[in-house]
């Protein structure tokens, strides 16, 4: 088997998603391989009453440009070089999946947030990531 040639990081935008971006980083830098980065801004229901709305475009762009400007942040103070930043919009593990086949990944990093009682019948992101993966995913321990 060979080294791992492109990792992406898929990460929130907090001291958690540091941790993770951290760890792909010193990954990258034991195999020499590139490192992209993904942070995902989940679609935001908004209620108008009877109706379920999804947020306006501006909205969104607002939002996906704030996430840019955090992540390039984010990078600066790990002092880690990315081929490639991205910000979308859409469902979590679908645009790591996504991503993935587009850059030729071959290695996603994930955090992983243990859950117990009602939370772990809730979200499953990261087991829908490692189920539908195309390539070997690393689950960073987060608790």
């Amino acid at each position: 088997m060979s080294a791992y040639q492109h990792l992406l990081a898929a990460i929130s935008l907090d001291e958690l998603g540091e941790r993770v971006l951290l760890r792909a980083g010193d990954l990258a830098r034991q195999f020499g391989a590139r490192l992209s980065v993904i942070h995902i801004v989940e679609y935001i229901p908004l209620e108008t009453g009877e109706a379920l709305m999804a947020a306006p475009p501006d909205l969104a762009t607002q939002l996906q440009s704030q996430a840019q400007s955090r992540l390039m942040d984010l990078c600066e103070r790990c002092n880690l070089a990315v081929d490639q930043q991205r910000i979308v919009s859409g469902g979590v593990a679908a645009e790591v999946h996504r991503a993935a086949a587009d850059l030729q990944i071959d290695l996603i990093v994930v955090g992983h947030h243990p859950r117990h009682g009602l939370a772990a019948l809730f979200s499953h992101t990261e087991e829908d990531i490692v189920q539908r993966a195309r390539c070997d995913v690393l689950a960073v321990h987060l608790s």
